[in-house]
């Protein structure tokens, strides 16, 4: 009898028994008396079908494998069946017996007496234990076949060598409550991102870089996910800041080998021969580590005349990563997997769009990667996006918390909406506020909208390691710590209460400070700040939530916006005084209309940072806690430069913009806070 065969007569044995475990049942409802006999033979019965069960999946599993022990069984399982055939032709009452029940005669007797049972339970055992035999018998050939055919046992990797990061992995414990892209969210982005992975044209790798917030995380996992469907998901790494080995380099290669192996079993023999060749491969430099662990088995497996398998690998925030010239080693490395003809390999990889990242991706040249900024999709997209998440959000508390299903209506969802966008981390963020179940929802909606602060406030996770990296260099004395702080302050805390944003260009003269210090300062917030590559184009600030946070924290980054707004006042006055004139555009006739006057003559006149001091100097003096020595600057100036000031503002076509100003100034005059 074949396998196939020898498996029907297994499925029929354990029907059989099933149907015996079911009539036991009914004796130990109906009778009292041989309630232990009944128990002890129903045990027996249930221990030889789980074995069976055990049997058949064997024979099913391995069908095409020839199990020798199991295919001489039949003889066996036709002696089984026949006597299990003859305990249930004693066990089944029959429909007489049936009847009597349904009328009320409780007439079941148990049928068999004490040492049948004995007898029976016995002879079931040595069918289970003469099944199990057979079982751990083939169990134990194929593992021997299975070892032989492994190039040979003593090649077998013994992957606690090759040691990984722990939790680095897609789908780990640690990010088990970490979420992906909401079903109708993202869409066009992941079907970029998907039509890159697996067209045979794209570039090797696809750098996603967005700002802090802005779900790059959330959509590397949606990635990994998608690829991990198609079975195309070789490896991947979630750098995590301050998470062990998840924060630093150290165990990157040997964490993605691991996965590869698992993913690709025909680079054991590669990895093997590195780690035999070198036992202490994984303590060398990145170069070494990607070059004999990953790069070299890779280039070792035979092509065999096949297309080459897509690979996705997907690296998350390596902006995470410590050490700046690790981070750029690692996109130079990953780079040359271009080289591997075997497998197409491609490396998704997410950062936000800071300076050492940008340098390794502009070292390797844009041959080789493809990128795309997370902040610069459509704004009208994002919105979308943040209102589906915000609505299946605010659905699943009405469900957990049994809140009405017309709260909170949508006028409050665009309310949310408009104060999130563009960072998803913002809508999720209030939704976590609100879903604590300590509190009633409602409330803490109510709440939130009331008092926004104690929104901004939840928001430190996000800024402070962006504002920490500032001072993470350990080289740096406490001097130049101190140094760095207050470049923060007089470039950053500017910027973020600017009325309208400045380019770097206009920034120097205004703050007379280098236009080069301004831009290497600016490059360690590029998280937070959009700063285009033409210093003639304004900076701006991502979300209004960032200068709202630094003006709460009680951290060494706390902005005090009183102060500073005095200062910004200072830089205004200081400017005006500077640049001010009479006839400042000379032009030939004074009398001239202001729409008889060329723009670009004016704009050359009126430099941006005259322009800005010219507008927003009263507002900054309002927003100040003007001292008496910062009022006699104020005074000076109107005295020599109020009619210089009227003419600016003319030819910028403001004077009623001006005429409120000066309303401002008689208000703080009248109101004790100023004296002209």
């Amino acid at each position: 009898m074949d396998g196939l065969s020898s498996a029907a007569s297994v499925i029929a044995v354990i029907q059989l028994t099933g149907g015996l475990v079911k009539l036991c049942g009914g004796y130990i409802q109906e009778v009292g008396n041989a309630r232990e006999e009944i128990l002890t033979l129903q045990r027996a019965i249930t221990g030889l079908q789980d074995t069976l069960q055990d049997l058949q999946n064997n024979l099913q599993e391995n069908k095409a494998k020839g199990l020798s022990t199991s295919s001489r069984l039949p003889s066996n399982i036709t002696a089984c069946l026949s006597d299990l055939q003859a305990l249930e032709a004693r066990l089944d009452p029959g429909k007489g017996k049936t009847l009597m029940r349904k009328m009320g005669l409780r007439a079941l007797k148990w049928p068999l007496k004490h040492t049948e049972v004995e007898g029976l339970t016995q002879n079931l055992e040595r069918y289970k234990s003469l099944f199990l035999l057979s079982l751990q018998v083939d169990q134990t050939s194929l593992m021997i076949s299975l070892a032989q055919n492994t190039d040979r046992i003593n090649q077998y990797i013994d992957l606690g060598k090759l040691e990984g990061a722990i939790d680095a992995g897609f789908e780990s414990f640690s990010d088990r409550d970490e979420v992906e892209c909401l079903p109708g969210t993202r869409t066009e982005l992941l079907r970029e991102i998907t039509e890159w992975a697996f067209s045979p044209s794209s570039k090797s790798m696809f750098w996603l870089q967005g700002m802090a917030g802005t779900g790059k995380s959330t959509i590397s996992r949606t990635v990994a996910r998608s690829a991990k469907n198609r079975n195309h998901l070789g490896a991947s790494f979630f750098f995590k800041r301050g998470e062990a080995d998840r924060g630093n380099a150290k165990k990157f290669f040997p964490t993605l080998t691991r996965q590869l192996i698992l993913w690709k079993p025909e680079l054991r023999a590669g990895v093997q021969k590195a780690l035999n060749d070198d036992p202490d491969i994984t303590l060398k430099s990145l170069r070494e580590q990607f070059e004999k662990l990953l790069l070299q088995p890779l280039l070792g497996l035979d092509q065999r005349d096949q297309l080459p398998q897509n690979t996705v690998i997907v690296i998350d925030a390596l902006d995470e990563c410590e050490h700046d010239q690790d981070v750029q080693n690692i996109i130079r490395l990953l780079s040359r997997l271009q080289e591997v003809k075997s497998l197409c390999l491609q490396v998704f990889l997410t950062s936000r769009p800071e300076l050492p990242i940008s340098l390794g991706f502009s070292e390797i040249g844009n041959h080789v990667y493809r990128d795309l900024a997370l902040h610069e999709i459509p704004e009208e997209v994002t919105e979308h996006d943040i209102q589906l998440f915000l609505q299946h959000q605010f659905m699943k508390i009405q469900h957990d918390r049994k809140v009405p299903q017309d709260w909170p209506g949508d006028n409050i969802i665009q309310e949310l909406v408009r104060v999130s966008v563009p960072l998803f981390i913002s809508a999720a963020t209030v939704c976590r506020y609100i879903e604590n179940p300590k509190w009633e929802p409602r409330l803490r909606l109510a709440e939130l909208l009331k008092n926004q602060a104690k929104y901004v406030s939840k928001m430190d996770k996000t800024y402070l390691p962006i504002l920490t990296r500032l001072l993470d260099n350990q080289e740096s004395d406490e001097r130049e710590q101190q140094q760095l702080l207050q470049e923060f302050q007089d470039i950053i805390g500017v910027i973020i209460l600017l009325a309208v944003p400045l380019s770097v260009n206009t920034l120097s003269p205004f703050l007379e400070i280098e236009v080069d210090q301004i831009s290497n300062r600016l490059d360690f917030f590029r998280s937070v700040l959009n700063i285009p590559n033409n210093e003639n184009q304004p900076v701006r600030i991502l979300h209004l939530s960032f200068p709202e946070f630094l003006v709460q924290t009680t951290t060494k980054f706390r902005v005090d916006a009183p102060t500073k707004h005095k200062d910004v006042a200072k830089s205004c006055l200081r400017t005006m005084r500077r640049l001010l004139q009479r006839d400042i555009c000379n032009l030939a006739d004074p009398g001239a209309r202001r729409a008889e006057i060329n723009s670009l003559d004016i704009h050359q006149c009126l430099p941006s940072e005259l322009q800005y001091s010219c507008q927003y100097w009263v507002h900054h003096l309002k927003n100040s806690h003007a001292l008496s020595s910062d009022i006699e600057a104020v005074r000076l100036f109107l005295q020599k430069h109020f009619l210089h000031w009227m003419e600016a503002m003319s030819l910028l076509g403001l004077i009623s913009e001006m005429m409120g100003m000066l309303d401002i100034l008689r208000t703080m005059v009248s109101s004790g806070r100023l004296s002209i």
